[in-house]
Order: structure tokens, then sequence, then C-alpha cells
């Protein structure tokens, strides 16, 4: 099977290959259609268009809604929570007062007590629009509750010293 390659090319018959009649034409029809100028599509033209005004669209939404938020802001969990935490306080508070009021017959005290309470109120009131501008502060948050607490406190103290006070003054009508 070995043999020489250039020996088979001239052992071969050498035949005119011609060329169909038609490829002539068809090559000149291809070489046309290649050189000629496309029209551009402009389908994803439209395509991306579209896109773009969806997000922009979408854009503007999220943005309102934003804007809207800013302008009535919604209670976070946190707040919720204050408020009734401060609600229960409150009532306490008012409760031990009224109480207060109803065992002390001197009214000097009750001005004296009635005056701290009201300072107390200032500051917790300080606090609080401190509080509205930086919610996530939890010094501001602890101040409001131990500010509760202190006035609660306040009055509990007084109430207990009031008893006392009237429990040493029935013995000592007990001993006369």
């Amino acid at each position: 099977m070995e043999q020489d390659i250039r020996k088979l090319f001239n052992t071969e018959d050498e035949t005119n290959h011609q060329l169909p009649l038609t490829h002539r034409g068809e090559f000149q029809d291809k070489l046309k259609q290649a050189t000629q100028k496309q029209k551009p599509s402009f389908k994803w033209v439209y395509k991306y268009a579209a896109i773009a005004i969806l997000f922009l669209s979408l854009g503007y939404i999220f943005i309102q809604q934003d804007v809207v938020g800013s302008i009535e802001p919604e209670e976070t969990a946190l707040q919720l929570q204050l408020k009734e935490v401060e609600q229960q306080y409150l009532n306490h508070i008012e409760k031990e007062w009224e109480s207060f009021k109803t065992l002390t017959d001197d009214d000097r005290l009750v001005e004296r007590y009635e005056q701290k309470l009201e300072d107390l109120n200032k500051d917790y009131q300080e606090l609080s629009l401190q509080f509205q501008d930086d919610r996530n502060n939890i010094l501001v948050l602890e101040s409001l509750i131990d500010n509760l607490k202190l006035r609660l406190q306040i009055l509990k103290d007084i109430q207990h010293h009031i008893k006392l006070l009237n429990q040493k003054n029935e013995q000592n009508e007990i001993i006369i």
C-alpha cells in the first residue's frame, strides 16, 4: 500500500472539471445579498425601551411610597411596646397619686410632690422628643423608662411614709 502520492495524481485522468452553468449566477446573487446593507432591526431597541420604562415607573412608585411613608411614619414594634409600657406606668402613677391625695391632709406636702412630679414630667417630655429624633438610641429609651419608674417609686415611698405616720398616730391615740 505504500505508494507515492505524486504518482497517483499523475495517473489520474486529468479531466476538465467544469462548474455547473448556474454556479456563476448563484455566486453573484449571494455576493449581492451579502454586500447589500441590511435594514437595521429595531426590535431590540423596543425591548430595551420597554424594560427601561418598566424600571423607571417601578422606581417612581417606590420613591413615592418612601416619601408618603416619611410623611406619615408607621409605628414600629418598639414604639408600640413603649407606648404600652408608658400607659401602664402612667395609669399606676395616677392611681398612686389619687391614693396619696386621699391619705394626706397636708396641702403643702401635696404641692411639694406635685412640683417634683411636674419636673419629672417635663424631663420625660424632653426625653420623648429625643427619642422621636433618634429611635435607635437605647439610652434614651432606658431614660424614659427610668423616669417613669422614678415617678412611681416616689409616690409609693411617700404613700408608705404616710401609712407609717398614720399608724404611729393611731398608736399614740391608743396609748393616751
